[in-house]
């Protein structure tokens, strides 16, 4: 059977993003012994012109989805899709629509093998505690509690611009593919799926890949 090369194209505050993480990570659990899965992680930036502070997350929902139901009616959506996948969803605490860009550029210096638990500790802080993923101090903590042992060499290294390159070609890529949403699969560089799927519809996807010759 052929190994298995899976790009990600993601953002860090978006709650489906999330919920497709999750999704692939159990689909990858179910792989036999002997195929081999690399994940590799890529920026897409949904609001890549927010203001480095951040913008009201309620108010910028409620003017992009047209009114308060709306509103109400997709943070409704988000808890009861992440249900499905263990996920909990306190949006009612999340202050900002934070701008992504450092927590991609935290993502693309860390190294690979932790990359995946750096991710969903990101998403955590985020969705769960509230916590501005847009703030560089708040992503240091993060970054800490994953295991980055210099917190003032890191905090440097993402103010110098560390990473920016990944960020910047990840959304290249993604422009190039046509991706206009997140998250979007590419599986061996053949097969592309957007949006959010199922473990069963991953396994799938993955018998389909490593069958191909």
């Amino acid at each position: 059977m052929k190994d298995l090369i899976i790009d990600v194209y993601m953002d860090t505050m978006c709650p489906w993003c999330r919920m497709g993480t999750t999704s692939l990570l159990t689909a990858l659990k179910q792989l036999p012994e002997d195929t081999k899965a690399t994940v590799r992680w890529h920026a897409f930036q949904i609001n890549p012109n927010i203001r480095p502070e951040g913008e009201d997350y309620r108010q910028l929902m409620i003017g992009r989805l047209g009114g308060a139901a709306q509103f109400a009616a997709r943070m409704k959506q988000y808890d009861e899709n992440g249900a499905n996948y263990g996920l909990k969803y306190n949006m009612d605490i999340v202050k900002y629509t934070p701008n992504t860009t450092l927590s991609h550029q935290l993502i693309a210096i860390t190294p690979a093998d932790q990359q995946v638990q750096l991710i969903e500790k990101i998403y955590t802080a985020y969705f769960e505690d509230g916590i501005d993923i847009g703030n560089i101090d708040e992503l240091v903590k993060i970054a800490s509690a994953n295991g980055s042992s210099n917190d003032a060499e890191l905090k440097l290294r993402l103010t110098k611009g560390d990473g920016i390159e990944k960020v910047e070609l990840g959304q290249r890529n993604a422009e190039k593919l046509g991706v206009r949403g997140v998250p979007y699969f590419v599986i061996n560089e053949e097969i592309s799926l957007s949006g959010l799927k199922s473990p069963d519809e991953f396994i799938q996807v993955f018998k389909k890949a490593t069958q191909t010759s």
